[in-house]
């Protein structure tokens, strides 16, 4: 069968143009793939980064108001951080307080579940069903003893060697968790500082960005740029705080319902954790739990408590969250959720708290770069 070519054009230059794409393609692969891991690798240096441009936008509202009642902004930012400091020492001392009282209470309210445990069985005469854990529990049992009764047996030569696990060493662990805590602490020291520097710098950053952007016309995008990320992540930022409020309102309404000890402690803590996704609520909902296990020490009062909260937890995540941080980021629903799925693989904890913000700011700036349209079109509502 004859193939058409056109008139300036040979078979040859086709097959060659054709191969050119291909080899497009394989780089432009490579290079995506080499991107992520790129990223993926740098995080502790690139997400403290982030966190501190974070925080620096959250705190910039009240360092602005500080410099309306005539505070140059240096002080202005001191002033900012000793509030922060101040308010901190008092949550910590709280914190700890509840925390002490807590500990010490818990060994005495598993004793007295114990004891009325038993005293039930005696009353009843009748030992308590075994639950779908230790179900399981002896059916695995079954299962290794015949694996190991239907093995073959060794040869008379042959001396089987049994494995034996290492012992726990309590020194070991102690010094990986003194090395782990002393990396947390530098790593926000280091955040803290650099959120420092950002305040002190304010607008002066951003014009020198603006500066060195290029010709005029390109300053014009990039001027446009940091106004749109700038106004994009504040409506986040608002957005968020909305949330945990709601979720810090209505976890403390449901506790204080059921009589549960310091409900209001309790609903700012579910607030507060509720900036990260998926980790903090889970988090709140086993605290929550475990304080209503101690004041109540019963399974009922102890679900119920765990109901609400995980209740709140679970209309927050999947109704409240999703419509409003998409609103205020101009995101689909479908680009939040596969964002926070992302920049959690890559960067654990970290990534999930700065996903939702990374995508605002990747959609207000391709909305105002030509060859990006189409991905901020993608990201929108």
């Amino acid at each position: 069968m004859a193939v058409d070519v056109p008139p300036n054009e040979s078979p040859s230059a086709s097959i060659a143009v054709k191969q050119i794409d291909v080899r497009a393609t394989t780089l432009s692969i490579f290079v995506a793939a080499g991107t992520v891991y790129a990223v993926r690798e740098s995080g502790s240096l690139l997400a403290p980064l982030l966190v501190s441009v974070l925080l620096a936008y959250a705190l910039e509202p009240f360092v602005r108001l500080l410099n309306r009642c005539r505070l140059p902004r240096a002080v202005a930012v001191i002033a900012v951080y000793a509030l922060l400091v101040a308010g901190g020492m008092v949550l910590a001392r709280v914190a700890q307080r509840q925390i002490v009282t807590f500990v010490d209470a818990l060994p005495a309210a598993v004793r007295d579940f114990q004891r009325s445990t038993q005293r039930h069985v005696r009353e009843t005469g009748q030992a308590a069903r075994p639950g779908a854990i230790q179900d399981l529990q002896d059916a695995a049992a079954e299962i290794n003893a015949t694996i190991d009764a239907s093995g073959s047996q060794p040869a008379p030569s042959v001396t089987r060697v049994t494995r034996v696990d290492a012992p726990f060493n309590l020194r070991t662990y102690l010094a990986d968790a003194s090395i782990a805590i002393g990396t947390t602490t530098m790593r926000l020291g280091a955040i803290g500082l650099l959120t420092f520097f950002l305040l002190l710098g304010g607008e002066s950053l951003k014009r020198k960005l603006i500066a060195i952007g290029g010709p005029r016309a390109q300053k014009k995008v990039t001027h446009d740029v940091i106004k749109a990320i700038d106004r994009q992540i504040e409506r986040y930022l608002v957005a968020r705080m909305l949330i945990s409020a709601m979720v810090a309102g209505a976890t403390w309404l449901g506790l204080w319902w059921l009589d549960v000890r310091e409900p209001l402690a309790l609903g700012v803590t579910a607030g507060v954790l509720n900036v990260m996704p998926f980790v903090g609520p889970t988090a709140a909902v086993a605290l929550v739990a475990l304080v209503a296990f101690q004041q109540f020490q019963t399974i009922a009062m102890t679900a119920a408590a765990a109901a609400i909260a995980g209740a709140v937890a679970a209309l927050e995540g999947n109704l409240i969250s999703p419509l409003l941080t998409s609103r205020a980021g101009e995101l689909n629903t479908v680009a939040v959720f596969v964002s926070v799925l992302f920049w959690g693989w890559m960067w654990d904890v970290w990534g999930l708290l700065l996903a939702i913000p990374i995508m605002v700011a990747i959609k207000a700036a391709a909305d105002h770069i030509e060859p990006l349209r189409s991905l901020g079109e993608l990201l929108g509502r």
